[in-house]
């Protein structure tokens, strides 16, 4: 009953949220790109996990926005986001969101991102580095270490306890089976089909990039490195790799939580975000 009333509560703070954000599609260089935004302040720019959450105006997202202009893309290949034949690497990927922010006519923007968002930010943040104010990476992949091997994200998709068990540290809470429901809707297995084939291009032969390590110092900015203490999709290890390269960055720790902490530890997610890009 009182997981029952969370979901219902949630619920009804992402039916309030929606009012915030407002979606489009725009034209970039003849592709289609799938954006909501909302709120004022300086341009803040999230780039979302393979969940595809920014598909939806979220409480985080409305969150974030009494204090910046956020602006949450569709990464090609997820929703009415085209241009998908055209990506075959992460560095495809930061070229996008370079001719995105340019026919945005974003200059200098707050950037970050969670999972392959993070990683995606982070490859971006290496090649423009002056276009970046603050970035901020969570769970992000990308580096590899080798004591700690990324579990096969493509073995488990099919289980979703276990999937629950790589990307929550409560798998059983409510949320955890909220954001992965034991009867998966249509609109989410199409979603998660995008996803599925989305990182099949992108990581199938390899789950990082071994160039990144030493273009990490070409990244000028302050960086927060905001990891769920209990990470098992992307473990702690990764953002400590990151921190060795990129010594102007700070490094915080959500205890008891995984891999989807916009979800699983809200609050402090939002707060910790919000008060490093301030």
């Amino acid at each position: 009953m009182f997981d029952a009333l969370k979901k219902l509560k949630y619920g009804a703070r992402v039916f309030l949220s929606r009012k915030g954000g407002e979606p489009e599609v725009i034209d970039v260089r003849g592709r289609p790109v799938s954006i909501m935004s909302g709120g004022d302040g300086p341009p803040f720019v999230y780039l979302h996990s393979t969940l595809g959450e920014s598909m939806r105006w979220l409480p985080f997202h409305a969150a974030w926005s009494k204090h910046f202009t956020v602006y949450a893309p569709l990464h090609p290949g997820f929703g009415q986001s085209g241009g998908f034949d055209e990506i075959d690497s992460i560095e495809d990927m930061a070229f996008h969101y370079l001719e995105l922010f340019d026919a945005l006519g974003l200059g200098e923007v707050i950037l970050g991102g969670v999972s392959l968002g993070g990683w995606i930010a982070a490859e971006f943040a290496i090649r423009w580095p002056e276009r970046v104010k603050k970035l901020w990476l969570s769970g992000a992949p990308g580096l590899w270490v080798e004591e700690q091997p990324l579990p096969d994200l493509f073995r488990d998709m099919a289980n979703v306890p276990r999937l629950r068990s790589l990307l929550f540290h409560d798998p059983d809470g409510y949320m955890a089976k909220m954001v992965l429901a034991d009867n998966i809707e249509d609109e989410r297995r199409v979603m998660g089909f995008q996803a599925m084939t989305v990182l099949a291009r992108l990581v199938w032969e390899r789950p990082y990039d071994p160039k990144l390590a030493r273009r990490l110092h070409r990244i000028q900015c302050p960086t927060l490195l905001l990891w769920g203490g209990n990470d098992r999709l992307v473990p702690p290890a990764y953002g400590e790799a990151y921190r060795q390269h990129l010594p102007q960055s700070e490094m915080k720790i959500i205890p008891h939580c995984g891999h989807l902490a916009m979800f699983e530890k809200e609050a402090e997610f939002v707060e910790a975000v919000t008060a490093f890009c301030q």
